[in-house]
């Protein structure tokens, strides 16, 4: 149930943020760490996330608040989302009730499977009535990487893009999600998520 209207939708509708950057493809090979430049001192850094679990994080009530980028970087959209999770070992339900900034609401459900790890890879499968397919993941420490079809409504049409997630914990109870949407190769649009607790 939709619970509150996040102040993100008094933004201007015209505001450009660039959400595209360059990222590795195998999350196995970062290493966590100052880009550049001496280490700060121990009373000066911050303190590292533990590891993105979703078996842990996808569990009880959580919202989130994200916008939509066309391929030029322009907010398209702005949204709310209100989600309940839960998990019996290895098979876990996500909730999703979702609020745009024009009125329209979506629901959706999604099917979670923690799979056995590999490579020191957390593995991970979803999935829900639009996605085409089984979405996969895996994740290194505080970081995971979904890829999945999602069938999107245009219209009368119905259009398949491809979804590629990068969801990065940074504490507890936040978690940060880009979102890159392709078709034939070529990036259509973006999203930018943050997760919390209520």
């Amino acid at each position: 149930m939709i619970q509150r209207r996040p102040a993100s939708f008094e933004s201007p509708p015209d505001t450009v943020i660039d959400t595209v950057g360059a990222e590795p493809d195998d999350l196995s090979t970062i290493q966590p760490g100052p880009a550049a430049g001496d280490a700060p001192a121990q009373s000066e850094a911050a303190p590292r996330p533990r590891e993105l679990l979703l078996e842990e994080y996808f569990r009880g009530s959580l919202y989130a608040d994200g916008m939509l980028f066309d391929r030029r970087g322009r907010v398209r959209r702005r949204f709310h989302v209100d989600m309940q999770g839960s998990w019996e070992g290895e098979w876990g339900t996500l909730q999703e009730s979702f609020l745009f900034d024009d009125g329209e609401r979506q629901q959706r459900t999604w099917r979670l499977h923690r799979l056995p790890p590999q490579r020191g890879l957390r593995r991970y499968e979803a999935s829900a009535d639009d996605v085409v397919g089984p979405a996969t993941g895996h994740a290194a420490g505080a970081e995971l990487r979904w890829s999945y079809v999602l069938e999107l409504a245009l219209g009368a049409r119905r259009v398949r893009v491809r979804m590629d997630d990068r969801m990065y914990l940074l504490d507890g109870d936040r978690l940060l999600n880009r979102t890159e949407m392709r078709k034939f190769g070529v990036r259509v649009a973006s999203l930018l998520i943050v997760f919390g607790r209520y």
